[in-house]
Parts: structure tokens; C-alpha cells; sequence
């Protein structure tokens, strides 16, 4: 269930205690909502006895949040020019200039006016003694061209274990949500976490990026459980 700020605070730390999930939820990512991810996170894995992964997953949920955030906020940017994102000469056009004017006093504006349209991501964390998972979900779905690209970045980032040599050779074609998911991947290998543990799905009506981290050998993947759901329904 997702809370409020206001409610969160006041109640946190009882409902890390007696749940297995929590979850926030934001139109914007400032420093409100990234001190309640770093607290949430650094409880729950206070609370599993994980401490040591604070640092990385807490860098892991800041990137996703912020490409879902920075995602939405395009959409809208898309809508308030007029410019339809699934044609390819508007797409070029609105993104040439969403770049332009990106900056955190616009970034503050559109996560108001995402907020006042419904468009938000949500953060959840579920967490047991076995593993973790976090899920940021934004309802806005990926258009065509930009999930082809994001596919490609998460394929070359399985080639390297170092984020400044990642930089350095796709400086050139790299937004910073490729540096964001390259990141993603780079620092779950440094944990000798599988990087495929990283996961973006997306559907007509919103993206999913997700996360786990395994504690134990007998952690089950999200993917095995969808797998053997199959196999048990054939």
C-alpha cells in the first residue's frame, strides 16, 4: 500500500517491522522522497541483517526512480508542445528539446503538472529473510524506439565491469538513462549479483523496472516462479 510522506514518517519503522512490503509513491524526485528511499532501505535491510547493501541499493533505486520520473515527465513535456511521441520526426524534435531545456527548476514544474495528471512512479520494496526485490513503476508505458534502445544499452552493459570505461565508449550516444542502467548492472556484478537480475518490463499502461537481491541459495527468482506457474498451468 502506498503512503503518504506524512504518514510514512510518523509510521515507518512499525511497518517494516510488521510487513514484508512497503511501498511510496511521487510525481517528482527530490530530496523529500530520497530520504525516505534511503530510510526505508537501510531499515528493511537493518531488519534482514544486510547492512552491507545499503550503499548500492539505495544508488540502485535513485537511478530507477529517476528514470521513471524523467520518463513521465517527457510524456507530459511531449503533450504540452503538442508533439506526438510515436512519430519519429516528433520524437526526434521533442526530445532534441527536452534536453535543451531540462534543468531542476523545470524538472520541479513537471512534476507538478505530472502530479495534477495522475503520472507518478511508485517505489516498492518486498523483503524477506531470503532475498529482496524493488520495483519502481511509472504509468507511462516505452514507446517502440525507445525500448529498442534501452535493450541495446543493457546488452552492451553486460560487457563491462567499470562505469567510467562504460562512459568513455559510449560518451558519445549515451543519455543518462543508459549511464543509469549501465550503472545498475555494473554495481550488482561488483556484488557477484547475476546482472539479469535487473529487469525493465513494459505494457500499455506502465513501465517496471525491477531489482532483487538474493540472500540466500534458496532464493527463487521472479522469473522461475512466472516459469514454473506456466509449466504448472500446461
Amino acid at each position: 500500500m502506498a503512503k503518504s510522506f506524512k504518514d510514512l514518517d510518523a509510521q515507518l519503522s512499525e511497518y517494516i517491522l510488521s510487513r514484508s512490503r512497503i511501498s511510496v509513491q511521487s510525481s517528482r524526485m527530490n530530496s523529500k522522497l530520497e530520504k525516505y528511499v534511503l530510510r526505508i532501505l537501510t531499515e528493511v535491510l537493518e531488519k534482514l541483517g544486510q547492512t552491507r547493501y545499503i550503499e548500492m541499493l539505495y544508488t540502485i533505486t535513485k537511478e530507477m526512480a529517476i528514470n521513471g520520473v524523467k520518463a513521465n515527465q517527457k510524456r507530459v513535456f511531449f503533450e504540452d508542445l503538442g508533439l506526438d511521441i510515436r512519430n519519429h520526426e516528433h520524437y526526434d524534435q521533442g526530445l532534441a528539446q527536452f534536453k535543451e531545456n531540462f534543468s531542476e527548476k523545470m524538472a520541479d514544474e513537471y512534476g507538478k503538472r505530472c502530479l495534477a495528471r495522475g503520472v507518478f512512479v511508485k517505489i516498492s520494496v518486498t523483503y524477506a529473510s531470503e532475498g529482496l526485490v524493488v520495483e519502481v513503476v511509472n504509468n507511462t508505458p516505452v514507446i517502440e524506439i525507445e525500448e529498442s534502445r534501452m535493450r541495446e544499452k543493457m546488452r552492451k552493459a553486460m560487457e563491462y565491469n567499470d562505469i567510467a570505461e562504460f562512459y568513455m565508449d559510449n560518451m558519445d550516444n549515451t543519455e543518462g538513462a543508459g549511464l543509469g542502467i549501465a550503472l545498475i548492472m555494473i554495481l550488482l556484478k561488483s556484488e557477484n549479483i547475476d546482472p539479469n537480475l535487473f529487469r525493465i518490463q513494459t505494457s500499455a499502461a506502465e513501465t517496471v523496472a525491477r531489482v532483487e537481491i538474493p540472500f540466500t541459495d534458496n532464493y527463487v527468482t521472479i522469473r522461475s516462479k512466472e516459469i514454473n506457474q506456466v509449466g504448472n498451468h500446461k
